[in-house]
């Protein structure tokens, strides 16, 4: 490992570019490789077996092209194949999961609403956890495993994503804090929070994983130097809807390539 090296992050599609997205603006220095695995999204809708098989081609992909730490930008792949990647790779691992419930936990929160893939839902994990650190809060989880296709299918159009938020709004209770457990989520966010109780806080969460990405880099002592930090977007089959979003959240200079790393 070299503290100069890229930050590695993946996904199954566009969602992760939410983290890449703040990664960018908390660590300026910083350049980033990020690969969204098109050819199987949405990962949401797969095994555990099989996301742990994607996850870990990927992660040694990304190492393989110099990368410094693996960030799996993807509540899925977060939920299941954190420990795998942990157990056969020799580079610092993160997922998006353990910045979050510790900042759940320090809002003391009590009715919590958690939206997320079928698998990350099913796995537990989010309910589990909180109610680990927060024994008396109310956890209300959804499964809502239509948003995230459409997000990527249709990144920009704004009224069928409004109709699929609409669809799972009509059986959400009023809760104090809402946590967007998917990485594709935080894209539409603002449609999100425009349907929700006037109390409710969303929890920006690409904001407070990039934030404790940052802090623990820092103390390992791999924070970049260098004054020419690069973003590079890589997807395993190309897509017009990527190439848009990209464009539209990262600038119209990130490099997008096709690496097709499953031939």
């Amino acid at each position: 490992m070299h503290a100069n090296g890229p930050i590695g992050l993946f996904d199954s599609g566009v969602g992760g570019l939410t983290v890449a997205r703040a990664l960018a603006k908390a660590l300026p220095r910083e350049s980033l490789l990020y690969f969204g695995d098109t050819e199987h999204l949405p990962y949401g809708d797969k095994s555990p077996e099989a996301i742990r098989g994607f996850s870990l081609k990927i992660a040694r992909h990304l190492v393989d092209q110099g990368a410094k730490a693996i960030v799996i930008a993807c509540n899925s792949a977060s939920a299941v194949a954190f420990d795998h990647l942990q157990a056969h790779l020799n580079v610092p691992i993160f997922n998006v999961i353990d910045p979050v419930i510790a900042a759940i936990e320090a809002s003391g929160s009590k009715n919590i609403a958690v939206w997320g893939t079928r698998a990350t839902i099913d796995s537990g994990i989010y309910s589990q956890r909180i109610a680990a650190v927060l024994p008396q809060a109310i956890i209300h989880a959804m499964a809502t495993p239509l948003l995230a296709p459409v997000i990527e299918a249709s990144p920009l159009d704004e009224a069928l994503v409004d109709a699929t938020i609409k669809f799972y709004m009509a059986n959400q209770v009023p809760v104090d804090h809402m946590v967007l457990a998917c990485t594709h989520y935080p894209l539409v966010a603002d449609q999100i929070s425009a349907k929700l109780n006037a109390t409710t806080t969303m929890l920006n969460v690409p904001s407070i994983v990039a934030t404790a990405i940052a802090s623990d880099l820092k103390g390992m002592g791999l924070l970049s130097n260098q004054s020419d930090a690069t973003m590079r977007c890589a997807v395993s089959d190309y897509t017009e809807s990527f190439e848009a979003i990209a464009a539209k959240f990262m600038g119209k200079g990130v490099q997008l390539t096709e690496e097709r790393i499953w031939d």
